[in-house]
């Protein structure tokens, strides 16, 4: 028998480490640079290039092989953790949060911002991905948060689909990793350390010290992304957080996590995982095999590797996404993650953000440097990834004399940086392994890694308020330096700052300590009595232990099950039941009644179950069967329950129709098996037990049907081997026969037992697995015992017999079968005082305030200790749901201060609304909404009518809201009560902007890079009159399939502005965007840019760039025959220029979007009169929006506007005010409102009077006012005779106007601003000529004497009124003479038409020397003309002679009358 020996390479195969370095070294070949510079065109000219991918080459050639491929699909939006982080910490800070709350709000805040930038920036390929799920085109969707990727498995035709999404930047194979090569040196001798039951490693790093101190990690959770663990390892079992000392109670939810076959309790079918976490936390309870540097603290972990130690990126990034909340829970993340795998070196960022994720949640990240192997022999600069991060913690390993191993990869890494920042010892490192066992002479930074996570755990122990950035600088500030001969100075990239020294950096932050305990507990009433379903077997079998399982269930808890039996005395018997599933309030309980205790005849049993309130249930009384053990004429073919069977140890052999191996029974439907559906687990060691047997005395043959593959080479060497074992007092086995390889098909096989004859034996078919490769397996079927043989050939399996093993030794023939953790003693647990009914033990976090060093309660029974300075503080305690209290204490040095707590669970309240859009109301169906502060809290989307509704406990939260094609919002919303919350959210719009190209739209030509990363691009210019625009997509014309050969569709989109020197390319606004080339010349290649927000200020470029070297490139097509535009520009190694002329015109084309503004009513004009009833409503809008015209307030019609922006309604108008506005509708959403616009119809004229002059009025004057009333609400103007008169407010008006001589029309218009007018009119005649007075005598003086009289006479106009006057002079004191005017004027005679004649007679009384005559007429209009005679009258002188005057006439009798 041959054996696959282990003690060179644990968990890998030359072809996976091929494929591993394969996966490492591809990227690094996707992104060198070429320098030749040059390029092709199709008909023959030359150009220049640099590289990137969208769908990566391994991906592409698995789809070769399989019409499915799992892929990862990344986005290019990343989440600003950071941030959201520190604003966190911030409000934290501001809201005096305690530690615990302000640890919780952190971590939240990084959760939210991680769904909330994938939630939004995934939803167009999450949606697609749907449809194709449908359609059977892609299964097994998996959005991420932690990163923004979806993994997808999905045709190739979907894959490609997918790249064309411009929020995808990558699209990758979901790549193989692996954990690092660790070897194990099964020769290596066992190294003593100086003190009792410590390894060498654990005490070099210092931490027994710090045990003393009262650290050891207790309240601080480590967490392994590894292969697993087995958690009930003695060295482990307590230190898992999902186990309950006190009650034996285990909840898995939160502690494991199998992110690769989904299993819920944890395991390990590799062994690394649990090697890994005993150095951080192991040692027994008895205080043996003190394995581990951080014994108090409890651990966690993820399976992300397999048996074979590989694992897909899938998985591993599920896991590290489960970190930030295990279980969904973010209050139960780890304090500190171990990472002991990796990859190759250099850059490979596919888990950087995971990492930062992690440190922003104040998750310490610790990674293993990595080790030596075939194709990374080290040296400068291997350090692996995820290591060689700047944002994770890397650890090298040292050997039993501080020397750097040979192993360990050393810096710096590719960013620069120190690498690793620490060592540890991790050669010869003896821990737990799988089976309950231990294991020296393992030698890797894996072994090194979990140290330096344990010593991070005892630091937050003794502070708990250290930050990631503050731990790393404590364990490189007080690490021991260590150099060599290739690095003389510290810190170095082979060792980086020293050996951990956790005793120093422990003290560092510890002084004066004392020791706070107590229990934090909760209200807790329970009256109802615990559930418990049974069904019993119908038989068993007389001397076999018999498992009996309830299933148990309590509203509270559960605190015992026990069962009860009656023993062969008769006597009723208790055995405790162990909880083998489920948590405190319900699970699987099993509880074993001894076979010696078992009978041949009937077995009564019972269960009682004792619940928190101490509320006893007991079942009913079930009786069974027993019978003697199976013997010769049994038949077993497993199709209904096979009684008294049962298996046990590691690995799995499961009952039921088989899937894989055979895919059918032997006969019936049902077999026993390694594994039913699937291949056997890597090393296992499992044993199917049949009922116990009693041989008769003579012959006796065990006799089945059985197919089995097992692992076996053509050489003949086997590794995985089957085997019929048999023993007489169940616990000394034997090896009968032995399998290996594979049958063909089902075969019979045949075992003699005659050896044993008469006696009571137990059989059972045993299978070993090593640690590698597994095939599928070993099944059972038909089963008999019979004391005839068969007559089989010997060749059907390997017979062990004296004669050819047990004479050479005889010790040879005995083994030992694996059970597991059932072989391992246990020791007695703790007791520990349970609650009582009223007080509840509570999982809780416990704080001082001034200090910010907290600790964890155990959640069995709410117990908690935590070392701490001595002083004055405030100790609160709480946890998530419950409203925290606290206390003041005195702590001495050396001395123990008891708080205890009794916390209230906070209460509930629920915010529920509708979620409108904020233009038109209309609801937002699929909008999520979650609480940034509490990720425990799951976001919710709204409905088709746009509710929600969510619940947290009371508290004040940013709500935030997020909507495809809304603008997102955050509300702060306190939860103090239900409310009701509406949200309206602003839509954003935009409107296609035309297309921009110089190119005539035939190609004669294409040219390509010879390598990839040069670019062409063409200058765009907005549109004359538009300043700025969207860039909603690139267009590019390409080459047929044709040239190049085999071509490519790979191409990247870059937008620049023209900033540069004499207008180049200045600024790169956007890119590299990975698109896809249609390769034809029939179809334009249009490149979605939209989720980009590309904005551009004028002059822009749009570039293509070349992602792949000729000639597997597209071939961009070249248009030579039309005038060259002087716009296409070429980059070549970095620099921009113009292309040369020759090279025609690119065919690079851009599609522009403006924002939607709102419309603009051009006519009619505001505040427009006007008495026509129809009218027309004209403005300008967004071209391709749908405008409505409202008036007063009520849409009166709807246009499409077209590409010139303009619209035109015809509407009719209502009597009054009609105020107009205009919307721009986009996808049913109002975008925009016009400014409003008022349209007054008034169809009354204006009344009107006139009221002065009056009609036929007569004057003689040049001027008139004009006088009248007018009554109209929109009087524009009153003209008179076309003059504008004068309105006053009470409408009355008034204009003066000039006459003309004669009859004068007055019209008198008034007019309202509708147009309206009313029309008056009075005649008037004016005459304001003066009468001519011609003719008039006397021309010459004239002496009178009294008695004589004087003619007057004239001519002027017939039918006036004439009349004179004398003027008579007189004479002043002085005695000069002055004119006197005789007031009296006498008439005179018109003696023939238009002569007038009168006489003046000298009286006696009137002296006068030099009298003036004057006359006077006037006409009818009251013109008045005076005249003076050129001759004077002297009278009564005495002087002259009036005899020539024969106008003197003597005394005259009589008056004078005209």
């Amino acid at each position: 028998m041959r054996r696959k020996r282990r003690n060179q390479v644990r968990a890998f195969s030359l072809f996976g480490i091929v494929l591993m370095v394969l996966s490492l070294i591809t990227p690094v070949m996707a992104t060198a640079e070429s320098l030749s510079g040059t390029s092709v065109s199709l008909n023959g000219s030359s150009k220049a290039s640099v590289s990137a991918t969208k769908v990566s080459e391994r991906l592409v050639s698995d789809f070769k092989d399989n019409e499915k491929v799992t892929f990862i699909v990344k986005f290019k939006e990343k989440a600003d953790v950071e941030k959201a982080a520190s604003k966190a910490k911030a409000n934290a800070k501001k809201a005096s949060l305690s530690a615990f709350n302000a640890e919780i709000a952190q971590r939240s805040a990084v959760i939210s911002e991680l769904k909330a930038t994938a939630t939004e920036s995934q939803k167009n390929v999450m949606k697609f991905l749907e449809q194709e799920v449908s359609k059977g085109n892609a299964e097994n969707v998996r959005p991420y948060h932690i990163v923004n990727g979806i993994a997808v498995t999905a045709t190739k035709e979907v894959a490609e689909k997918i790249a064309n999404f411009p929020e995808v930047e990558k699209i990758l194979k979901d790549e193989t990793r692996h954990l690092f090569e660790v070897t194990v040196d099964e020769k290596a001798q066992p190294t003593e350390a100086e003190i009792a039951n410590v390894e060498w490693n654990v005490e070099r790093v210092g931490a027994p010290q710090v045990w003393n101190m009262g650290i050891d990690g207790s309240g601080i959770v480590v967490a392994s992304l590894d292969s697993g663990v087995q958690w009930d390892h003695p060295a482990l079992q307590e230190k898992y957080r999902g186990y309950n000392a006190a009650t034996g109670e285990v909840d898995h939810t939160y502690s494991f996590f199998d992110a690769i076959d989904g299993v819920t309790e944890p395991y390990d079918d590799h062994g690394h995982g649990t090697h890994v976490t005993g150095t951080m936390v192991g040692s027994e309870p008895d205080g043996s095999n003190q394995i581990g540097v951080a014994p108090g603290a409890k651990f966690i972990s993820a399976r992300i590797f397999d048996a074979s130690g590989s694992g897909t990126d899938a998985p591993i990034l599920a896991a590290g996404e489960w970190m930030l909340a295990p279980g969904g829970d973010v209050s139960m993340a780890p304090d500190v993650i171990n990472n002991s795998w990796g990859g190759g070196s250099g850059l490979d960022e596919w888990y950087r953000d995971v990492v930062i994720a992690w440190r922003a949640a104040g998750i310490f990240p610790e990674f293993s440097a990595g080790n030596t192997d075939l194709f990374n022999p080290g040296g400068p600069g291997s350090i692996a990834v995820p290591a060689n991060y700047p944002e994770s913690f890397a650890t090298g390993a040292t050997d039993i004399n501080n020397n750097l191993a040979s192993f360990s990869l050393e810096g710096p890494s590719p960013y620069g940086e120190i690498k690793p920042e620490i060592s540890a010892p991790g050669v010869n490192i003896r821990s737990s392994v799988p089976g309950g066992a231990y294991e020296g002479g393992w030698n890797g930074t894996s072994m090194a890694g979990p140290a330096v996570s344990a010593v991070v755990a005892l630091l937050l122990q003794a502070n708990s308020s250290l930050s990631v950035d503050d731990i790393e600088q404590i364990l490189t500030d007080t690490a021991i330096p260590l150099t060599n001969s290739e690095y003389p100075e510290s810190p170095n990239n082979g060792f980086g700052h020293g050996l951990v020294n956790a005793y120093d950096a422990v003290s560092s932050v510890m002084n004066g300590l004392g020791t706070i305990e107590g229990q934090v507990t909760m209200d807790g009433e329970d009256t109802e009595d615990p559930v418990l379903e049974h069904s019993g077997p119908s038989e068993t079998f007389a001397g076999m232990d018999l498992d009996l399982s309830a299933n148990v269930s309590d509203n509270v808890g559960i605190v015992s099950v026990e069962l009860s039996y009656q023993n062969n005395d008769g006597e009723w018997q208790t055995v405790e039941a162990t909880q083998s599933s489920g948590d405190h309030a319900s699970g699987e309980f099993v509880a074993t009644i001894p076979g010696e205790e078992i009978e041949v005849g009937t077995l009564n049993y019972k269960f009682t179950v004792t619940d928190f309130g101490n509320n006893p249930v007991e079942s009913d009384v079930f009786s069974i069967a027993v019978n003697a053990g199976i013997t010769t004429g049994y038949f077993q073919d497993f199709e209904t329950t096979p009684a008294g069977w049962s298996a046990f140890g590691n690995g799995e052999w499961e009952w039921g129709e088989p899937v894989s191996g055979p895919g059918e029974a032997y006969s019936g439907a049902k077999v026993y098996g390694t594994d039913l559906d699937d291949t056997y687990e890597s090393g296992a060691d499992s044993t199917l037990m049949l009922p116990p047997v009693d041989l008769p005395e003579g012959s006796a043959y065990l006799q089945f049907q059985q197919w089995h593959n097992l692992e076996m080479y053509d050489s003949g060497t086997a590794y995985d081997f089957g085997y019929v074992v048999i023993s007489t007092d169940g616990e000394n086995w034997t090896e009968l026969v032995e399998y290996s390889g594979d049958t063909d098909g089902w075969e019979s096989a045949e075992v003699d037992l005659s050896e044993y004859s008469g006696q009571r034996v137990y059989l059972g078919f045993k299978y070993t697995s090593d640690g590698s490769v597994v095939r599928e397996g070993w099944y059972i079927d038909d089963v008999a015992l019979s004391e005839t043989s068969l007559g089989l050939a010997k060749d059907k399996g390997s017979e062990i017999t004296q004669e050819n093993n047990l004479k050479a030794d005889e010790s040879a023939k005995k083994v030992e079968l694996n059970k597991a953790a059932d072989s391992v003693a246990k020791e007695e647990d703790t007791v520990v005082e349970k609650a009582t009914p009223m007080s509840l033990p509570l999982a809780a976090q416990v704080s001082v305030l001034e200090s910010g060093r907290s600790v964890m309660t155990n959640p069995a029974d709410g117990s908690y200790s935590m070392t701490h300075p001595a002083g004055e503080f405030t100790v609160v305690a709480e946890t998530y749901g419950f409203r925290s209290e606290q206390q003041t204490i005195s702590l001495d040095p050396d001395a123990t201060v008891t708080a205890n707590f009794n916390l209230e669970e906070l209460p509930k309240a629920t915010v529920s609304g509708t979620i409108t859009s904020q233009k038109s109301g209309n609801p937002i169906e699929g909008a999520t909404v979650l609480l940034v502060e509490d990720a425990n809290v799951q976001p919710v989307m709204t409905d088709e009518n746009g509710n929600y509704s969510i619940t947290a406990y009371e508290g004040t939260y940013t709500l935030k809201v997020i909507a495809r094609d809304y603008h997102g919002q955050e509300l702060e919303v306190t939860f103090d009560s239900d409310k009701e919350l509406n949200i309206e959210l602003e839509p954003y719009f935009t409107y296609p902007g035309g297309e921009i190209g110089y190119d005539d739209g035939t190609a004669e030509n294409a040219r390509a890079f010879y390598d990839a990363g040069n670019g062409w691009a063409v200058k765009m210019s907005l549109p004359e009159g538009q300043e700025s625009a969207l860039v909603t997509d690139g267009v590019f014309q390409f080459h047929g399939t044709d040239w190049p050969t085999p071509g490519g569709t790979n191409f990247a989109v870059e937008v620049w502005d023209a900033s540069g020197e004499d207008g180049l390319p200045g600024e790169k606004l956007a890119g590299p965007i990975d698109a896809e080339a249609i390769r034809s010349l029939d179809e334009w290649t249009v490149v979605d840019l939209r989720e980009h927000n590309i904005q551009v200020n004028g002059d822009f470029y749009m570039v293509y760039i070349q992602t792949d070297p000729n000639p597997n490139t597209p071939g961009l097509a070249t248009d030579e025959s039309s005038a060259n535009a002087g716009r296409s520009y070429q980059l070549v190694g970095g620099a921009w220029s113009e292309a040369p002329a020759d090279e025609g015109n690119y065919m690079i084309r851009a599609r522009i979007a403006y924002e939607v503004e709102a419309p603009v009513i051009t006519s009619p004009a505001d505040n427009l009169y006007t008495n026509e009833a129809n009218v027309t409503v004209e403005g300008n809008a967004s071209p391709t929006t749908t405008v409505t015209l409202s008036n007063n307030g009520e849409e009166v019609g709807s246009v499409e506007v077209g590409e010139d922006g303009t619209f035109s309604f015809d509407t009719e108008l209502t009597e009054g005010e009609n105020v107009f506005t205009a919307a721009s509708i986009v996808n049913g959403e109002e975008a925009g409102v016009s400014e409003a616009v008022t349209v007054n119809l008034d169809t009354n004229a204006p009344e009107l009077t006139i009221d002065n002059p009056a009609d036929g009025d007569e004057t003689n004057r040049e001027t008139v006012t004009v006088e009248g009333t007018v009554d109209d609400e929109n009087l524009d103007f009153v003209k008179v005779n076309g003059q504008a008169a004068t309105v006053d407010e009470d409408g009355n008006y008034s204009k003066r106007i000039l006459l003309d001589e004669g009859e004068n029309t007055i019209e008198v218009v008034a007019q309202d601003l509708a147009g309206n007018t009313s029309t008056e009119s009075v005649t008037i005649t004016a005459d304001y000529t003066l009468p001519e007075i011609t003719n008039l005598t006397p021309t010459e003086d004239h002496y009178l004497e009294a008695g004589e009289s004087v003619k007057i006479e004239f001519d002027s106009e017939a039918d006036l009124r004439a009349t004179y006057v004398i003027h008579m002079p007189l004479t002043n004191l002085g005695g000069a003479m002055a004119t006197f005017s005789n007031p009296t004027e006498l008439p005179m005679m018109e003696t023939s038409d238009g002569h007038y004649v009168g006489y003046w007679t000298a009286t006696s009384n009137v002296m006068a020397e030099g009298a003036v005559i004057e006359v006077i007429v006037k006409d009818d209009f009251g013109n008045e003309a005076r005249q003076q005679a050129e001759g004077k009258l002297f009278i009564n002188t005495g002087e002259g002679d009036n005899g020539s005057n024969s106008q003197v006439q003597g005394k005259l009798k009589g008056n004078w009358k005209n």
